[in-house]
């Protein structure tokens, strides 16, 4: 038997930080599901790895892809959901994301070019580029990875929420309660503190699983 322990915290940004100085040559460039391979080619040129089928059930799930170019080098890359969903496996929720925002999932500067502020450069790119109109941005990181949540603040986020969870084996899950939403959450029995995953449950939870 293995247990698990989450603890997260779900973070927005009203208002992302000005850029005082914006890096010359900065691009964000959108890569679609039938382009995989150059997904593959900006992954392998960060030296960033991924799980094996992630970027295809990503693409499934309705998330989109951005690779950030420096002039002609890779600079970095992220996920996001936009007007969509995002699912937070290690709750079971499924939190509708609106048309004018976007929540972020595994954003990846190279690491010799960190410090440069490409991060919070990347954002307002999405922001611009992406949104017809920008509310607001979401993010989840790791209560206790210092400096993604140093990062994320410097970027204009707040702590909304902290939520933790328990996993047993992969299949039992004691959580937090629903966190207060807008919309409505799919979230797979979200009235239940703990939650056995079987069944179609497990089935659903696979699919949304990105």
């Amino acid at each position: 038997m293995y247990v698990v322990r989450h603890d997260l915290a779900l973070l927005q940004a009203s208002c992302l930080t000005a850029v005082e100085v914006p890096t010359p040559g900065l691009q964000l460039e959108e890569l679609h599901a039938g382009q995989m391979g150059e997904v593959a080619e900006t992954y392998r040129a960060l030296d960033h790895r991924h799980p094996a089928g992630r970027p295809e059930r990503r693409f499934a799930n309705g998330l989109r892809f951005g690779r950030l170019w420096m002039g002609e080098r890779i600079a970095g890359s992220l996920w996001v959901v936009h007007d969509g969903h995002r699912y937070i496996d290690e709750l079971n929720w499924r939190l509708p994301v609106g048309a004018r925002q976007f929540w972020l999932r595994d954003v990846f500067i190279a690491p010799p070019l960190r410090g440069q502020r490409l991060f919070l450069q990347m954002l307002h790119l999405v922001a611009r580029q992406w949104l017809a109109e920008f509310e607001c941005a979401w993010s989840d990181v790791d209560w206790d990875n210092a400096a993604s949540m140093q990062a994320h603040r410097a970027a204009g986020f707040v702590v909304r929420h902290r939520v933790q969870s328990l996993d047993v084996n992969g299949q039992v899950r004691w959580r937090d309660p629903l966190v207060p939403w807008p919309a409505p959450v799919g979230a797979l029995a979200p009235e239940r503190r703990l939650l056995w995953l079987r069944g179609e449950r497990l089935r659903q939870h696979r699919e949304w699983v990105a």
